[in-house]
């Protein structure tokens, strides 16, 4: 099998995540952010991830990557009921962080920028849809002041988090590649679950955090 992703992209994390919670093996492929052709060809559309199976399917939607593993590849780990308030709290938690994120992102060594056409090209595609990266970056702190408060009610979901040895939810993949986008800004203050919980599902899924390269 092989899984197109951008490193950066929490939609990609999904998919990620589910081959390494599973431990089973897969190609992972980064495309450059500019190439539309590679994943046009593939799903008919410039979008990732994309996982081509072993019989040469192609399939382009995060969570449809993550079911069809869990699914068809061994004992389904898929098992724990989603938590309604901590997918209320992503809703909400979403439109802070990705101003933070992106452009972090736009400025990272991802391996998706390696070329500056591409970077040029996912700065060009990201302002028209969230305005001015200086803006944003200028009002870091009023954002991180905010998503600080978030944080500290997650925490409290997450103490009554439903626990099952070796399963999960899908409430864990989609919230996983927020908090994940978010190691990438510099004062964050993580409440301790929510660094414990975080820190965990990195190493049970393979996804390394961005803390090390967080501005």
């Amino acid at each position: 099998m092989k899984l197109y992703i951008y490193d950066h992209c929490p939609f990609c994390v999904r998919s990620r995540m589910i081959f390494g919670l599973k431990d089973i093996a897969c190609e992972i492929i980064t495309l450059p952010n500019d190439d539309e052709e590679t994943p046009t060809r593939l799903i008919g559309k410039k979008m990732l991830p994309v996982l081509v199976t072993e019989s040469g399917d192609a399939i382009g939607e995060s969570l449809d990557i993550v079911k069809y593993i869990d699914e068809t590849c061994g004992t389904p780990v898929l098992t724990v009921s989603d938590d309604s308030a901590i997918e209320s709290w992503m809703e909400e938690a979403t439109n802070l962080i990705f101003p933070l994120a992106i452009p972090r992102w736009a400025t990272s060594d991802f391996d998706e920028f390696r070329q500056d056409a591409a970077r040029q090209y996912f700065v060009r595609k990201k302002e028209a849809v969230f305005g001015s990266f200086s803006r944003l970056l200028a009002e870091t702190e009023t954002m991180v002041t905010e998503i600080n408060a978030k944080l500290e009610i997650l925490d409290g979901l997450l103490v009554r988090q439903e626990r099952v040895i070796g399963h999960v939810s899908l409430t864990d993949i989609r919230l996983f590649p927020l908090l994940r986008s978010l190691s990438i800004v510099k004062g964050i203050s993580w409440p301790p679950r929510v660094q414990e919980w975080m820190e965990e599902m990195a190493v049970k899924s393979r996804v390394n955090l961005n803390d090390n390269i967080a501005v």
